[in-house]
């Protein structure tokens, strides 16, 4: 019984002191998942002269997966590749009502749906503050464009910070909390920069292996 014992307190022990594998030759393999629903959406009044347009745009639906696959290339720096589809999908209506016609006034109501697929080359810096916990800036470029017109896209840059939690030595959980970045009209030749550190949160899931 006491030997019983010691074996399981030795096992609790051995498990709790594994460490994460993060570290050359490591690899990993996970993503993201999201979607979000906007049942009332936005409400838009457009005045002319010969009368007033409301655009409703409603039943909103975002989804977005991206999974991911790294490896690590040094004791701290992995390099990580990421696919991701997305779509955006509605409903929008126009209300016309004419200032001098009523029998002009009409309504207008169509579905909409937007496949966007795109690819993103990641670079991670890993700090570990113990074996379960750490941080690791992420910066990298990204190409996305819309499905049926790849003239239709952007090119993105950007770096941010992340922080990262292992409840066992092999599963990851991050979270990323703002980001600076850049981004690039293909269609319109555009570009601007934002920056946030407290309104762009994202959340992913990895899962650890291999080894030198």
């Amino acid at each position: 019984m006491k030997k019983l014992l010691l074996t399981a307190i030795t096992s609790v022990f051995i498990l709790g002191a594994a460490q994460a594998q993060v570290g050359k030759g490591h690899k990993f393999i996970g993503g993201s998942f999201n979607f979000s629903y906007d049942e009332d959406g936005t409400v838009q009044n457009f005045n002319f002269d010969s009368g007033v347009t409301q655009y409703f745009n409603y039943k909103i639906t975002n989804f977005n997966i991206s999974p991911e696959f790294g490896f690590f290339v040094g004791n701290k720096l992995a390099i990580g590749i990421q696919p991701g589809y997305s779509r955006v999908s509605g409903t929008e209506t126009s209300n016309f009502y004419s200032a001098t016609t009523p029998a002009s006034n009409y309504s207008y109501t169509n579905k909409y749906h937007t496949d966007i697929v795109g690819l993103a080359i990641n670079l991670r810096y890993y700090c570990m503050v113990n074996d379960k916990f750490g941080f690791y800036p992420q910066m990298g470029v990204s190409t996305s464009h819309v499905a049926n017109d790849f003239t239709n896209g952007h090119f993105a840059a950007y770096a941010g910070p992340n922080v990262v939690f292992f409840p066992s030595p092999k599963v990851g959980l991050n979270m990323g909390f703002g980001n600076i970045s850049y981004q690039y009209n293909y269609l319109s030749h555009s570009n601007f920069v934002n920056a946030s550190l407290n309104n762009n949160f994202n959340f992913g899931v990895n899962y650890y292996f291999g080894g030198k």
